[in-house]
C-alpha cells in the first residue's frame, strides 16, 4: 500500500469513527432540538413544519429527502435501496454552479469530465459519457451523436428553472432504458403552479466570478389566475477564458497562471412554462426552453508549457450550439379505475444544431537524416442537426395497502444530419532547394453517414410490503433499438443498419431492522445501445491525432450490478454505506489497432489514413469484461445551535477482466469530502467550510502509448471552499440576499481525474459574489 493510499485510508477512518457515537447524541439532542432549513452538504430539502405536541422521534429529520427519479414516483430516500443523492433547489442557489455536474464533485460516487462553465459531465461510480443517462422531468437528454466519454452537457438545462437535482447511483434501465448503466442525472423543474395564489412573482439575480470574469444575470416571473399558471426565466452569462494556477501537478510544474485556452464561453437560456388545471385532479402542461452557446470549446493548454507532446497539437472548439425544446405533458393524479389510479403523459420535440471545429497540427519528424521536421495540419469542421421526437406514459396502481405497481411506454426517434469538411496540408521540407512543398487537400464527405435512430420500450415494475419489516420492488424492460443509415453523399450505406432488443430485470430489498435504521439489497441489469457515432464513424478522432474506423457489427453492452448497504437516519442525525459491484459485458471501448490489423484494412482505407496524418487507428470494440467495485459511505449531524457536521467518502476500483491493465478509465480510486457549517436559527446568514480530497492513483495506459505530461500518476490534491450568505432585508415576499463564495481557497494547481491525462486543469482562486433578489 503507497503511502497516499496509507494517508487517505486513515483520514477516513478518523472521520468516521464518531459516527460510532452519532445516534447517542443524535438521541439527546432529539428531544430540544428544531428542525432547520435543510443541509446542503447532505442534499437535504426542508422538512416540513413539525408539531410541538408529537414526541420528538416522531419530527422529521432534518435530512429527509424525497425522490421522484429512483422509483418513477414520490417517495423518501429512506425507504428505497436504490442509492440515490438529492440536491435542493436552497443547495443549488447556495453553491452557485455554473451547471448540473458542478453540484456533483464533493458527492459520494460520482465525478466530474469536462471544464469551464458548460462543458462539465457526470460521471457516476467510474462511468461516463453515454453510460450516463442524462434526463429533464424523466426525459431523455442524451445525444445519438455524441463520442463515448462525452454525454450531453449539462448547461442545456438553466438551474433557476430546477427544483432539485437528483443522482441515481447504479443501473436504471427498467424504468429508463439504453444508457442508464452508471446512473441518472435527472434534473427536476419548477412548477409554477407553487406561486399560483399570487399574480405575479419571481426574482432576479447578479453574479460575478473573478476568476474568468464572469458575468451572469437572470430573471425569474412566476405566478397564476384561476386555473391558470406561468413561469418564464431567461439569463445571460458571459465567462472568458480562466487561468491554471502556479504550482505542481505530478510532473507539471507552472511557475506563474497560465491561460486555459477554449475554456470561456458566452451563453443565454431561455425558458418559459404555462400550466392548466382541467380539473382538481388533471393538469395540463406547455413548456418551452431555448439555449445558445457561442464559441466555447474542450479546454486546451500549450503543451510547451506543461512538457507536454508538442509533436501533436490538438484543439476541439464548438463555434455555437443551439438546443430547443417543447413538451406538452398531461397529469391525472385520481383515476380510480381499475387500471390505474394515476396517469402521466409526456411528449417532446427538440432540435440539437451545431458546429465542431478540429484544429490539428502534427509533427511527422524528418523525410530522411538530417533533414528538417515535416508537418501535417488538419483542420477540419462538422455541422450536426439532430431532431428528436419522443414520448412517455406513465401508470401508477395501488392494490390494498401492500402493492404499489407501475408500468408504462416509452418511444424517442433521432434524426441526424451531419456535414463535414476538412482540409490537409501536408509540408514537406528540405535542407536544399526547394527547402518547402506544400501538399493541400480537400475532403467533403460526411465521416459518419446520416441516420435515423430509433427506438421503443415497454416497463413494469411493483412494489410490495411483504409483512411489517420487509419491503420487495422488482421490474422488468423490454426495449427495442435501431439505426437506418440514409442515403449520404460519398457513403455507400448498404450493410450499416442495426437492430438490436434487450430484455432487463431489477429487484431490491429493503428489510426495516428498527424505525430508523434499513438494510438494503438490489440487484439490477441494464444495458446501452451503440449509437450513431461508435457505430458508423469513420474519420479523423475529434479528441485527438488518431483516426477511427466504424464497426458495423459492434452491439449493444449489458451490465450486471449488485448494491449491499445500510440507512440509518434519526431526526438529527444520519449514517449511509452502500457496497456494489458492476459488471459490463461486451463493453464498448476504442481499442487501438496493432500494426498488421492496420496493413489488413482496405487499400483506400490505409490511403485516407495516411493523409490525414493520424499517429494511430481505434475502432470502438466489444471487449469481454469491465468490472467496478466500491464502497460509498455518507453522514451527517446537526446539534440544535444550527451547527452541522458531516461529509462522505467513495472507494472505486475499475478493471478490464480479461486484461492487465486497471483502471479502466482516469478515475479517483478514493475520495473524502467533508464541510462544517452554521445556519443563524432564524435563517439571517450562515457560513460553510468545505474541503475534497482525491487520494493519487496510477495512470492507465495502452500498450505504446505515450506517457502523458502529469506522469505516470495522477496526483492526489485537497481543495478547499468558504462561503456564505446574509438576508440584508426581507418583508413579506421581498427579500435582498447577498452571497459570497470562495472556490480554491488555496489557489491549488489542480485537474479533475479524468482531465489530467489530457491535462485541462481547473480554475485557480475564484472569488464568486451573488446578488438576489425575490419579490
Amino acid at each position: 500500500m503507497s503511502l497516499s493510499r496509507l494517508r487517505t485510508n486513515l483520514l477516513v477512518l478518523a472521520f468516521l469513527l464518531p459516527a460510532l457515537t452519532w445516534p447517542l447524541l443524535a438521541d439527546e439532542a432529539a428531544a430540544t432540538a428544531t428542525p432547520a432549513p435543510a443541509d446542503p452538504a447532505a442534499s437535504a430539502t426542508p422538512a416540513p413544519p413539525t408539531d410541538p405536541a408529537k414526541p420528538a422521534e416522531e419530527m422529521p429529520s432534518f435530512f429527509a429527502t424525497t425522490t421522484v427519479t429512483a422509483v418513477g414516483r414520490e417517495v423518501d430516500t429512506f425507504e428505497v435501496a436504490t442509492p440515490v443523492t438529492v440536491i435542493s433547489t436552497q443547495e443549488i442557489e447556495r453553491r452557485a454552479p455554473n451547471n448540473a455536474a458542478d453540484l456533483l464533485r464533493e458527492q459520494p460516487g460520482v465525478d466530474v469530465n469536462g471544464v469551464g462553465p458548460n462543458q462539465a459531465r457526470p460521471v457516476i461510480r467510474g462511468q461516463r459519457g453515454l453510460r450516463v443517462l442524462f434526463l429533464e422531468d424523466g426525459l431523455r437528454m442524451n445525444n445519438a451523436r455524441r463520442q463515448t466519454d462525452f454525454g450531453e452537457i449539462t448547461g442545456l438545462v438553466d438551474l433557476d428553472t430546477v427544483s432539485s437535482v437528483e443522482v441515481v447511483r447504479g443501473p436504471a434501465s427498467v424504468l429508463y432504458g439504453s444508457d442508464a448503466i452508471g446512473g441518472v442525472l435527472n434534473l427536476v423543474t419548477k412548477l409554477p403552479s407553487s406561486l399560483s395564489s399570487t399574480p405575479i412573482g419571481g426574482g432576479a439575480e447578479l453574479r460575478y466570478g473573478t476568476a474568468a470574469e464572469q458575468k451572469r444575470a437572470s430573471l425569474s416571473l412566476a405566478g397564476g389566475i384561476g386555473r391558470f399558471s406561468y413561469m418564464v426565466n431567461g439569463s445571460k452569462r458571459e465567462a472568458s477564458d480562466y487561468d491554471a494556477p502556479a504550482g505542481r501537478f505530478g510532473a507539471i510544474h507552472l511557475t506563474d497562471s497560465v491561460p486555459v485556452l477554449d475554456s470561456g464561453v458566452d451563453d443565454h437560456n431561455l425558458f418559459a412554462r404555462l400550466g392548466w388545471n382541467l380539473t382538481d385532479s388533471q393538469t395540463l402542461g406547455v413548456r418551452y426552453s431555448t439555449y445558445h452557446a457561442d464559441q466555447t470549446g474542450f479546454g486546451y493548454m500549450d503543451p510547451a508549457l506543461i512538457g507536454g507532446d508538442t509533436s501533436a497539437l490538438v484543439r476541439i472548439l464548438y463555434p455555437y450550439q443551439d438546443f430547443d425544446r417543447a413538451t406538452l405533458s398531461y397529469d391525472h393524479s385520481a383515476l380510480s379505475s381499475l387500471l390505474a389510479d394515476s396517469f402521466q403523459l409526456r411528449g417532446y420535440y427538440q432540435v440539437n444544431e451545431r458546429e465542431l471545429v478540429n484544429d490539428i497540427d502534427i509533427n511527422i519528424g524528418p523525410i530522411f537524416p538530417g533533414a528538417p521536421d515535416s508537418s501535417v495540419a488538419a483542420d477540419s469542421t462538422n455541422y450536426t442537426k439532430l431532431k428528436t421526437a419522443g414520448m412517455r406514459a406513465e401508470a401508477i396502481k395501488v392494490a390494498g395497502t401492500r402493492q404499489v405497481l407501475t408500468y408504462g411506454f416509452e418511444y424517442y426517434r433521432d434524426d441526424s444530419f451531419n456535414t463535414d469538411f476538412s482540409t490537409t496540408t501536408t509540408s514537406i521540407r528540405f535542407p536544399f532547394p526547394p527547402f518547402l512543398a506544400k501538399s493541400v487537400t480537400t475532403d467533403g464527405i460526411a465521416n459518419s453517414p446520416n441516420a435515423i435512430n430509433e427506438s421503443w420500450g415497454v416497463f413494469a415494475q411493483d412494489e410490495i410490503t411483504l409483512g411489517d419489516k420487509l419491503k420487495l420492488s422488482a421490474g422488468a424492460r423490454y426495449q427495442d433499438v435501431a439505426t437506418r443509415a440514409k442515403s449520404t453523399p460519398g457513403w455507400d450505406i448498404a450493410n450499416l443498419d442495426f437492430d438490436d432488443d434487450a430484455f432487463v430485470g431489477a429487484a431490491t430489498l429493503t428489510y426495516q431492522v428498527t424505525d430508523y435504521l434499513n438494510l438494503l439489497g438490489s440487484y439490477g441489469r441494464a444495458f446501452r445501445a451503440p449509437n450513431i457515432i461508435e457505430r458508423l464513424f469513420n474519420g479523423p478522432t475529434p479528441e485527438g491525432s488518431g483516426f477511427q474506423i466504424l464497426n458495423s457489427d459492434l452491439t449493444s453492452e449489458t451490465s450486471d450490478n449488485y448494491d449491499l448497504g445500510m440507512k440509518y437516519r434519526r431526526q438529527n442525525a444520519f449514517f449511509e454505506a452502500v457496497f456494489f459491484h458492476n459488471e459490463i459485458k461486451d463493453g464498448i471501448i476504442q481499442d487501438f489497432l496493432a500494426p498488421e490489423e492496420i496493413a489488413a484494412l482496405p487499400a483506400a482505407l490505409q490511403a485516407r489514413i495516411n493523409a490525414s496524418g493520424a499517429r494511430f487507428v481505434v475502432q470502438e470494440r466489444n471487449v469481454d469484461r469491465l468490472r467496478y467495485e466500491g464502497l460509498e459511505v455518507a453522514l451527517g449531524y446537526r446539534h440544535a445551535s444550527g451547527l452541522t457536521v458531516g461529509g462522505n467518502y467513495t472507494h472505486i476500483t475499475g478493471k478490464r477482466v480479461t486484461q492487465s491493465a486497471a483502471p479502466v478509465e482516469d478515475q479517483y480510486s478514493d475520495k473524502i469530502s467533508a464541510y462544517l457549517r452554521y445556519e443563524q436559527p432564524k435563517g439571517r446568514f450562515w457560513a460553510e467550510y468545505r474541503v475534497r480530497h482525491n487520494g493519487s492513483e496510477k495512470v492507465n495506459l495502452e500498450a505504446g502509448e505515450p506517457l502523458p505530461a502529469v506522469g505516470d500518476t495522477l496526483p492526489a490534491f485537497t481543495i478547499h471552499t468558504l462561503s456564505g450568505g446574509v438576508t440584508l432585508y426581507e418583508r413579506g415576499r421581498f427579500a435582498h440576499v447577498l452571497q459570497l463564495t470562495i472556490e480554491n481557497l488555496t489557489d491549488e494547481l489542480y485537474a479533475e481525474f479524468s482531465n489530467a491525462s489530457f491535462f485541462r486543469p481547473e480554475m485557480g482562486r475564484n472569488v464568486v459574489a451573488s446578488y438576489r433578489l425575490r419579490f
